[in-house]
């Protein structure tokens, strides 16, 4: 059985993707030893030297910084339109099925990706409609690391609904379980980034 829903954020949902470049870009910023230089100077000298080393231009580690950043999944490529991907809707139904109360929850959180079959949702909108500024303690392997606190940005998109579909046996999963489930999930989880702050909440308005 398919069933095709909507589903309407009000708040808004936050992608922030770990992309194989951020974690490219991260290894450079440790290697070049840009991290603990004091200065901008001493930054830029200690960069340029790691790129001349590993025959990489400035101008394909702006790239890079730049594909590492990108805020959301699109459906094909720049200028498409933004999707939820499956992995986060996957990840939101395993912590659902880890938290949700007996008389909600689906199956065990490791049977979820078994019993139903998800694909991206997919939205709207084509560029982020904000930036969720605010500001964060540094941590570190020691705790607290410093007073002062460091300032975190995100780009979200607010005030849509997103087309999603599933598939399932019915002879093993509930159509009108799963309906409140994921009804559940959406109100109690939330999907993508920031969870716990409050984004990524919705409401299903359509069930077809």
């Amino acid at each position: 059985m398919k069933i095709s829903f909507s589903a309407s954020f009000d708040k808004g949902y936050i992608g922030e993707p770990y992309w194989p470049e951020m974690a490219k870009f991260i290894d450079i910023q440790k290697e070049s030893g840009i991290n603990r230089a004091r200065t901008q100077k001493n930054r830029d000298r200690a960069l340029r030297t790691w790129l001349d080393g590993h025959d990489m231009t400035l101008q394909q580690y702006e790239q890079l910084q730049r594909d590492a950043t990108r805020p959301f999944h699109l459906e094909n490529g720049p200028g498409s339109a933004i999707v939820i991907p499956e992995h986060h809707v996957y990840g939101m139904l395993a912590n659902a099925c880890a938290e949700a109360p007996s008389s909600v929850r689906l199956c065990d959180s490791g049977q979820v990706r078994v019993l139903v079959r998800c694909g991206n949702w997919l939205t709207p909108r084509t560029a982020p409609d904000g930036t969720w500024a605010r500001f964060a303690v540094v941590t570190g392997a020691q705790g607290k690391l410093s007073n002062q606190r460091s300032l975190r940005e995100s780009q979200y998109i607010a005030k849509f609904s997103a087309l999603g579909d599933m598939e399932f046996d019915p002879d093993t999963v509930d159509p009108k379980r799963l309906h409140q489930f994921l009804e559940w999930s959406g109100r109690e989880i939330g999907i993508g980034a920031a969870r716990k702050m409050g984004w990524g909440r919705f409401k299903i308005e359509e069930w077809n």
